[in-house]
């Protein structure tokens, strides 16, 4: 019943976002949305997602005899940032060659790591199962779930025994082991999402952490699961027009929203 009465619809991304910093969710589904700053580092990110995306790609080619996989990745790193001007039309509008210059040898710099690492998991016998399913990706598309009032797109579906499951990628540095709680969460939202639209229970998922080469297999646990139900419905509270806490990060000073959050907490602060 509790889900019935929702009558605010979600997007996994705000899902994400909310994850990330609750009050972006305010902002940004109050028509704040901001563009992401054409930085070097955002170009970046936008190669290694592409990049990223490849891997599966470049697995179906590779073999564990071959030892030229930092020449085939430099090939992809190259082709990529020719690509992106087309996948990215908006974003690159104004951005200079410098700059696509400056993300591509920072990328590069991440290609010694990426090699050896997807080397490893290419000529690991004990990560074959997860080949196979890494190479059975195919590009995601919007799925919807009217009893979650939930939408979202993974950024590729594998099959995990014969069930549609979400690939996800990620920019960003990987633990050690495993995958960050954001990301195991970012998974089980889009696997309750898929598996209401195939009618079929998706217990896993992959996480590809693109800068590294790592490629890691995430069990959906119950816990998982209850923790997305109590995202969601802090996300409706948010959207439904409820303010959070601010709360200071590391990431605060690169925030778009910066200004506008710190207005909004010393005018919350004058009535208490």
């Amino acid at each position: 019943m509790f889900l019935k009465t929702q009558k605010i619809g979600v997007n996994v991304s705000e899902i994400v976002l909310y994850l990330m910093c609750p009050r972006k969710v305010y902002y940004s589904c109050r028509g704040h949305e901001t563009f992401p700053a054409a930085t070097f580092s955002y170009i970046g990110h936008l190669i290694l997602k592409e990049m990223g995306l490849k891997y599966p790609d470049l697995l179906k080619t590779y073999s564990s005899k071959d030892d030229d996989i930092l020449a085939d990745l430099e090939t992809m790193l190259l082709r990529v940032s020719e690509e992106l001007a087309f996948i990215y039309p908006e974003e690159f509008a104004c951005v200079s060659s410098d700059m696509i210059e400056e993300a591509i040898t920072h990328v590069r710099s991440c290609i010694n790591d990426m090699g050896p690492n997807l080397l490893s998991f290419i000529t690991d016998d004990s990560s074959g199962q997860l080949r196979e399913q890494l190479m059975s990706a195919e590009s995601g598309h919007l799925y919807h779930s009217e009893k979650l009032d939930l939408s979202g797109i993974p950024n590729s579906i594998i099959d995990i025994d014969g069930t549609l499951s979400p690939l996800l990628v990620k920019t960003g540095q990987c633990p050690e082991q495993g995958v960050w709680n954001n990301d195991r969460l970012h998974v089980a939202s889009l696997a309750m999402l898929m598996e209401k639209s195939n009618n079929s229970h998706v217990r896993s998922g992959i996480v590809v952490y693109a800068r590294q080469g790592s490629i890691r297999n995430v069990n959906v646990r119950s816990d998982d699961r209850r923790k997305v139900l109590q995202v969601l419905g802090r996300v409706r509270k948010v959207k439904g027009g409820s303010l959070p806490d601010r709360k200071e990060s590391s990431l605060c000073e690169d925030c778009a929203y910066l200004e506008m959050c710190k207005v909004q907490s010393s005018l919350v602060s004058k009535f208490f």
